[in-house]
């Protein structure tokens, strides 16, 4: 295969090629891409001429007269291997050579095997210095260093390898200082300072081979390194299978550049007067962070076997002679070596991958902070706690004020291109993305309202009994601070150039080779600024909304409890737990192109329409990026009625407007170590219910995604209805802990007088347990195929109470719902209560359901421990001796079945949420 020869995929499963090269198994056989019967955008599209032998190396490939005077026809047309790209052909000879016989695991996807290990070392060291200036006075410093040098392994050997990312250095340090000063014996002065600084240097594959060139060594363009990051491309091939993701070249996200530090400074004063403890104090902290982590700077390009197939249909790639149209024909590999990503009919074809122009950010914000605390003992059994605490969290600014933001109102015009509506005059326009400058650095609004009160008391009662309780308000940390480039607000300063293999977009004539990716001007450069408003103009607008993100969440906390002390060492607790959570964050809600509630009085006749049918596109000649959906000649009807239809999307940060509400009830019994046993037993009954399980984007899977990536809400202007149990509420939890010191040894109960080697085998024996029982999670029920009023979310609908199947443990990982199932009626489930939802309708299902749970957990840890001094080599030296199983009963905790109905394997259990008993012995050395 490295030389262009693919006979063998007819051949494998002995199939034959007939005199003229065609394989007898139509599905093994490939196709010359430019020998294409039909160029236009519309039907099938059916190639003609084969590949004789599926021999790229000696076939002659005549190119298409259509494509003469381009960059994208076929070189030295009728020259045999002009298929061959020569950069593809390059990394073809990069793959290592197969490890297994051709064909032994039964395909040719899995014939390489390698292992190897990823080699770490860290160090770290730590100075403290103590200097007492006199009795009143002490000053105190600490530094530590910790350096870590870690390397994965590199499968390939090679500058090609896809599975390493090159060499990662860190580099921490800390520094602190601390000083306090004692007036007089109630007041006492306390200054300290914090400094940390943190470096992370991954320097990607090119770290092992610094002189990696993808211009020298492959051929490619000068304009591939315009990244700034010269890395060779990376390669991902369908149907074969990739060493770490993709199949060959540079591993995506692994260079990573990042210098973080924080500067901390505080204060306190602490005056005891009379009756109350008074502590007032302030700090200050800067935040810095300058980041980068390019995605694809060497570029990724996906091939697969459409690039070789005969037929250019979805899901009928070539075409038997018997039964017509078929599944197969054509091969990925092959497809790559030719050069030609992966297309369809009719085009555009789906994105294949980007090559990327990072940014890099350098960010930093400030915070103040102050409080005032009094614990005034009123009594001898009674004290109160009284305090409060403001902080102010400025937003982040960039260096060079690199950063973005959305504005709904903003106007502005945009032009016709006058080689397309010559004399048009330009469309007035509202809502777009507005950037920082000098004298207007943020990107959020500055939250003034932390004001957080705090309350505690604690009165004791006759019979060592004791009541507590207290409230306080606390706010979490705004998403404005300091950060990398994760957050959004950079829009015009990442340039991401997608590569497109089809000519001009819009025939299935292939287009842009791997070896010549962007003819012409190369990858898009980013515009920074420079575009205004009209940045991102027919995509999606991306940026905080200050306006929506005004609020910072905070939480109300109260708890009431009683406390006794019992004879043994033995205290008991109750306590009564509650908390609110207010402005929220809707992690994943971010679109605010919605179409109005007025659609809700649509029928559904009319919502079809709205949905399916085309209208004409009054953006036409304004917007031309051939590959934005809105450059077309019609949009979808829905589109011209969203508030901002220049924009296929209008997104902010995850605006803050959940919330939530958590009562429990919690108790604790524990015995501190007192002849040879300690313990610890707790049990918790609680209900958390919320708007919101999910409150930051990277986790919006838990609050039940919809298609994985964004929260299931259904109806955007009815909030009220996604409140439910959360996603994470564990309803019982019981937990005991202990650790026994068995009577039996020297100084021990039993045996106090016994023989030293005796008491070497059977004294001084300990064991340990944890005991674990826990209620599952809640149900959470998800679409695979949503056909939701454009702009909302559809969830599925319920017909009656989902029930669990107990049948037994194999009926029950089969099909976890003894009432709801796929497909069509059978004896083990005659009819679903789950059902697929009409068309532009809501499901009625709950976002969390808890008439039923996911599996719960049970599980029990135990060890038994023995130790032998060794105080005769070293004082304190002794050797530990440990036994220790993990779930010792090899219960089987079961994970939650899965519950995307409509994607196959509905309902079905297919993991553990914890592994089965595990056993190991182990010596431990102190000295």
């Amino acid at each position: 295969m490295k030389k262009g020869d693919f006979g063998e995929l007819c051949t494998l499963d002995g199939n034959t090629f007939n005199a003229s090269g065609m394989c007898s198994d139509p599905s093994q056989q490939l196709w010359d891409p430019y020998s294409v019967s039909n160029s236009s955008s519309q039907g099938n599209t059916t190639r003609t001429q084969i590949i004789p032998f599926n021999n790229l190396s000696t076939y002659a490939s005549p190119g298409n007269p259509a494509l003469n005077g381009t960059p994208y026809q076929v070189s030295n047309p009728r020259t045999a291997g002009n298929l061959i790209d020569p950069v593809a052909s390059k990394l073809m000879q990069m793959f290592p050579s197969p490890t297994q016989p051709i064909g032994s695991t039964g395909d040719l996807s899995s014939d390489w095997f390698a292992a190897g290990t990823n080699k770490d070392s860290q160090n770290q060291f730590d100075i403290k210095i103590d200097h007492r200036f006199s009795e009143t006075k002490l000053l105190s410093g600490k530094y530590a260093e910790r350096r870590d040098n870690f390397h994965s392994f590199n499968c390939f050997n090679g500058p090609a390898d896809p599975c390493t990312g090159g060499p990662v250095q860190e580099h921490d340090h800390l520094l602190a200082l601390n000083y306090a000063q004692t007036f007089r014996p109630t007041l006492t002065l306390t200054l300290s300072y914090g400094f940390t600084r943190g470096a992370v240097d991954q320097t990607g594959i090119r770290g092992d081979f610094p002189k990696l060139d993808p211009v020298a060594d492959l051929g490619l363009p000068a304009y591939m390194e315009v990244s700034g990051f010269p890395q060779y491309p990376a390669i991902r091939i369908s149907g074969y299978n990739g060493a770490a993701g993709n199949n060959i070249g540079t591993q995506t996200f692994s260079i990573i550049k990042e210098g973080q530090e924080t500067h901390n400074l505080l204060g306190g004063l602490n005056w005891i007067k009379g009756k109350h403890d008074l502590k007032f104090g302030g700090e200050m902290r800067v935040h810095r962070i300058n980041f980068t982590q390019p995605g694809w700077p060497g570029g990724q390009f996906r091939f697969d076997k459409t690039g070789t197939s005969q037929l250019l249909t979805p899901g009928a790639q070539f075409v038997d002679p018997a039964n017509g149209p078929s599944d197969g024909s054509g091969d990925g590999m092959a497809s790559f070596l030719i050069g030609i990503g992966r297309m369809s009919s009719p085009q555009p074809a789906a994105f294949n991958g980007p090559y990327e122009v990072p940014n890099n950010v350098a960010t930093q914000n400030f915070q103040f902070g102050g409080f005032v605390q009094d614990n005034l003992k009123v009594g001898p059994k009674f004290t109160l706690n009284l305090g409060l605490r403001y902080e102010v969290s400025l937003p982040r600014t960039e260096r060079f004020n690199r950063m973005n933001w959305l504005d709904p109102n903003i106007s502005y015009t945009l032009a016709a291109d006058s080689a397309v509506l010559p004399g048009a005059p330009p469309l007035t326009l509202k809502g777009g993305e507005v950037f920082a400058s000098p004298k207007n650095r943020y990107n959020y609004d500055t939250f003034y309202g932390a004001i957080q009160p705090r309350f505690g008391f604690a009165y004791t009662l006759p019979h060592t009994l004791v009541v507590r309780g207290g409230y306080g308000i606390y706010f979490q940390q705004p998403r404005s601070g300091a950060a990398g480039t994760g957050p959004w607000g950079y829009q015009g300063f990442d340039q991401q150039t997608q590569w497109i293999p089809s000519f001009n977009n819009l025939t299935v004539l292939p287009g842009a080779r791997l070896s010549n990716p962007f003819p012409g001007t190369g990858p898009k450069l980013p515009p920074g600024n420079s575009l205004g408003s009209l940045n991102d103009v027919g995509f999606s607008a991306v940026g905080p909304i200050p306006s929506v993100s005004h609020n910072v969440p905070y939480e109300q906390a109260w708890s009431f409890g009683l406390q006794k002390e019992l004879p043994w060492k033995i205290v008991a607790e109750a306590n009564y737990v509650g908390k609110k959570g207010t402005h929220l964050y809707l992690g994943g809600f971010r679109e605010n192109n919605l179409l109005p509630a007025s659609v809700l009085q649509l029928d559904n006749a009319q919502l079809t329409d709205l949905a399916n049918t085309p209208a004409t596109n009054p953006l036409l000649g304004y917007i031309t990026d051939p590959l934005s959906p809105l450059s077309g000649a019609t949009v979808p009807k829905y589109q011209l009625m969203l508030p901002y239809p220049q924009f296929t999307g209008f997104q902010g940060d995850s605006p803050p407007i959940a919330n939530s509400i958590y009562h429990a009830a919690q108790f604790r019994v524990e015995k501190s170590f007192s002849g040879g046993l300690q313990f610890l037993v707790t049990y918790s009954l609680s209900k958390s219910i919320d708007g919101a399980s999910a409150t930051d984007d990277s986790i919006s899977w838990l609050g039940g995604g919809l298609n994985g990536n964004t929260l299931a809400v259904q109806n955007p202007y009815d909030l009220r209805a996604e409140r439910a149990v959360s996603t994470f509420d564990i309803p019982q939890v019981l937990q005991f802990s202990y650790v026994y010191s068995l009577p039996v040894g020297r100084g021990k109960r039993f045996g106090s007088n016994m023989d030293a080697i005796l008491n070497g085998v059977i004294g001084g024996w300990q064991l340990n347990g944890i005991w674990r029982f826990a209620k599952g999670r809640p149900i959470i029920l998800v679409l695979d195929s949503t056909n939701p009023i454009p702009t909302f979310g559809q969830r599925p609908s319920l017909t009656g109470l989902l029930q669990v199947n107990n049948s037994s443990k194999a009926s029950m990982v089969a099909n976890y719902f003894a009432n709801a199932c796929e497909g069509a009626p059978s004896s083990s489930c005659p009819s679903s209560v789950v059902v697929q939802p009409d068309a532009f309708t809501f499901g009625n299902a709950p976002r969390t359901i808890t008439n039923i749970r996911q599996p719960g957990n049970k599980n029990v840890n135990m060890s038994l421990f023995k130790q032998f001094p060794m105080s005769r080599f070293r004082e304190g030296m002794h050797m530990e001796f440990r036994f220790e199983a993990f779930n010792v009963f090899n219960h089987p905790n079961f994970a939650g079945p899965d519950t995307d109905f409509g994607g196959g394997s509905f309902g079905q259990i297919t993991f553990l949420a914890s592994p089965m008993r595990e056993v190991q012995l182990g010596l431990k050395l102190y000295f």
